[in-house]
């Protein structure tokens, strides 16, 4: 066979997008899975004040011995009556969860910092997980990876 043939180049073509598509092909996963939990709001302070360090905002995430998760919020500025809910998708070892608002004020108002929490049980226990966090509350976000063993704690700064 000659290298200036068109059957050589049309083979050759044909063996390396058999290549390319064996290495973008995806691993097979599993469907996704959502979940939408509502935080239980306990005021933290003024957003006026000048002391943010208790303000700050952090994620907490506390493992149960039964397999449950604890995630804790601070730093969450809020209108008074206004709430704030946790979308939660899972692709296999993967969770991404994104805090939205949930009740929105339409008078507006005084901000106020606030400390949530929520207990959810749509982490596998005694795995290790991936977690995206995004808030389009306060736009801040984090990436870290979670062991579900009872009684493992992280905590997490939210940056922008």
């Amino acid at each position: 066979m000659d290298f200036t043939s068109i059957e050589f180049y049309t083979i050759a073509f044909v063996v390396a997008m058999v290549l390319v598509g064996f290495f973008l092909s995806q691993r097979r996963i599993n469907p996704a899975s959502s979940f939408i939990n509502t935080f239980d709001l306990e005021p933290a302070g003024d957003a006026s004040a000048t002391t943010d360090a208790p303000l700050e905002g952090f994620l907490t995430l506390t493992a149960g011995d039964d397999g449950s998760v604890t995630i804790e919020r601070t730093g969450l500025r809020l209108v008074e009556g206004e709430t704030a809910n946790l979308v939660a998708t899972i692709i296999d070892d993967k969770v991404t969860i994104e805090e939205k608002k949930g009740k929105v004020s339409a008078l507006g108002g005084k901000e106020t910092y606030y400390k949530g929490k929520v207990k959810v049980n749509y982490f596998l226990p005694n795995n290790k997980v991936y977690v995206r966090y995004d808030s389009t509350v306060t736009g801040q976000w984090c990436k870290f990876a979670f062991k579900n063993f009872p009684r493992n704690i992280a905590t997490h700064e939210l940056r922008y």
